[in-house]
């Protein structure tokens, strides 16, 4: 199993410097404590989360790192022209010596975002999309420039259509972090039906961190940033029942001691999850950093 980071570039402080800052500090201490990878979202017309250029941040990530692994999680591939992103992707595979993970997604339930951009048919453009950007990335073609290797790629999706789709063309799936166990198993089986080999698919899966020495203090620490993440997603008009039930965060987070956080970690591991991004969940950058160096002593070797 690969173990990384993943990041929304949150705007905890009101202050998008000190945003960047923070958050490039969590890649370059996970660099150092010798995670794989690192994935990185794309949000629009957000104050808080503030990765909406993705692509520039793939570069500059790509530039001061030398060893992590750097995904998108995920490109919206409807608002972009196909061209244009497989040219981004091959540039990303070269600069990074062929160390860029591709994510796409449709793009969530955001009303600005869907008022803004076509979101209309967004599926089903995705995957048309998706189609066109490989055969652009095929030597054949007058794209330019070509990768150098295979560029890993992930649908974040848990629909049927997408993950048959997924399936037929040995591409890998992502699981958001408030997706249970149950809708994980699903989206495997959903896969091994579709696969001609009958194949499990290779699974991304986020879900929000915090280690501490004891379940308590790890809890104590996520429930504010869980408050908070929820009052970002209602300001955007998304009313889930699901961001306002702190047992199902806790319950679908790696949060807890070291004895807890092992424990799911090894229940993901043996579900099918082949790579888990892990999403550091206090609003305090030290604490995520003391949090990660805490995991990397006590478990990250030991896997």
């Amino acid at each position: 199993m690969n173990i990384g980071l993943m990041l929304l570039y949150e705007n905890w402080g009101d202050n998008f410097t000190k945003a960047f800052e923070n958050q490039h500090e969590m890649i370059m201490l996970g660099e150092q404590l010798g995670l794989d990878e690192v994935w990185i979202t794309e949000h629009h017309f957000n104050k808080f989360s503030l990765s909406s250029s993705i692509m520039t941040l793939m570069a500059y990530i790509i530039a001061t790192t030398k060893k992590i692994r750097v995904g998108t999680a995920s490109i919206l591939t409807p608002i972009y022209n196909p061209i244009i992103v497989a040219e981004a992707v091959a540039t990303l595979n070269i600069l990074s010596n062929n160390r860029f993970n591709f994510g796409v997604a449709k793009g969530g339930p955001f009303n600005k975002q869907n008022e803004l951009f076509d979101f209309e048919n967004s599926r089903e453009h995705m995957l048309r999309d998706l189609d066109e950007i490989f055969s652009y990335l095929k030597d054949d073609s007058a794209v330019f420039p070509k990768p150098i290797g295979n560029i890993p790629t992930f649908i974040a999706s848990k629909d049927e259509t997408s993950i048959s789709f997924a399936a037929q063309r040995d591409l890998g799936l992502m699981v958001a972090h408030l997706w249970s166990t149950d809708i994980i198993k699903k989206m495997i089986e959903q896969y091994k039906n579709a696969h001609k080999q009958n194949n499990p698919p290779r699974l991304m899966c986020s879900r929000g961190f915090y280690m501490a020495s004891s379940n308590d203090e790890a809890i104590d620490e996520a429930l504010p940033a869980l408050k908070r993440f929820r009052e970002q997603m209602e300001q955007q008009g998304i009313s889930s029942p699901i961001f306002y039930d702190e047992n199902y965060w806790i319950e679908n987070g790696i949060i807890g001691d070291k004895k807890t956080c092992l424990e799911k970690i090894n229940q993901l591991k043996e579900l099918g999850i082949t790579n888990l991004a892990l999403k550091p969940i206090s609003n305090e950058l030290e604490k995520n950093k003391q949090s990660l160096k805490l995991f990397s002593n006590e478990i990250l070797k030991s896997l």
